[in-house]
């Protein structure tokens, strides 16, 4: 899966960064630093390359998605929100709004940013 290559491989750039950053805490004794379990003491730079966005609007209903209505990649590889889906669905079919390819709505895909 590309997203765990990418992953293992923005972990492996960052990884000596972390290592550092905890031998500075362990040796000034900094343990009030690291507060919050979700969140570093310091950002860490991957490059320009590594900058994701990680909320998605849907082009079709520009709506940023939700829990309760995520992001859902087609068949054809066009990514949608499900409501959009659901309102583009036509007695079981769906056909892109970008691209002429006509699917069964239930092979689209959810996907996580």
């Amino acid at each position: 899966h590309l997203f765990d290559v990418v992953c293992a491989s923005l972990g492996c750039m960052a990884l000596p960064v972390l290592m550092n950053i905890k031998q500075v805490i362990e040796q000034r004794q900094c343990s009030g630093v690291w507060t919050h379990k979700d969140e570093l003491p310091i950002e860490i730079d991957l490059g320009k390359k590594c900058w994701y966005h990680s909320v998605f609007a849907c082009p079709i209903l520009r709506q940023q998605t939700s829990e309760s209505n995520p992001p859902m990649k087609l068949i054809c590889g066009h990514v949608i929100s499900r409501d959009a889906l659901n309102k583009l669905t036509n007695a079981g079919k769906l056909k892109c709004p970008y691209c002429p390819m006509e699917q069964n709505p239930s092979h689209a895909k959810q996907i996580y940013f």
